[in-house]
């Protein structure tokens, strides 16, 4: 490969990733249905445990959806796990849900209802990391 066929490689290479950030773009909904899943895990430690293993199950059923919708609808599905500039924010979120899931066991002594309200809390905070998430993924891609 001369030097004109590397440049022509690599601008190729820099235009598709210029596509795939435009493509790259979840609405608000998507977004939502993320925090959703994630809050509904953390509040069903509320319920009998019969009922936090259904809620469980649920929450897998709808993270299989969300794939399946994204693959159906942009042809490609990103995982939240992948090497980049998102890792440290998909860490900083796992270890953040991870905390809400034992204080949710330990405060249920108390308080019954305490896995609902760290539940709602949930939601809002990965319904907002998915969203700063995408932004982080499409400057990522735009830089090339």
């Amino acid at each position: 490969m001369d030097e004109r066929e590397a440049a022509e490689a690599l601008a190729a290479m820099q235009a598709a990733r210029g596509r795939m950030a435009g493509r790259a773009r979840w609405s608000f909904w998507r977004h939502a249905a993320v925090g959703l899943l994630m809050g509904a895990l953390v509040a069903s430690y509320a319920l009998p445990a019969p009922l936090t293993i259904a809620v469980v199950g649920l929450c897998l059923l709808g993270v299989a959806a969300i794939v399946a919708r994204d693959r159906r609808r942009d042809g490609f599905f990103v995982s939240g796990y992948r090497r980049g500039r998102t890792r440290p924010l998909t860490f900083g979120l796992v270890a953040f849900l991870v905390a809400a899931l034992l204080l949710a066991l330990i405060s249920r002594q108390w308080v019954a209802w305490a896995p609902v309200a760290i539940g709602a809390v949930v939601a809002v905070v990965a319904t907002g990391a998915s969203i700063v998430w995408e932004r982080i993924y499409q400057r990522e891609l735009g830089d090339g």
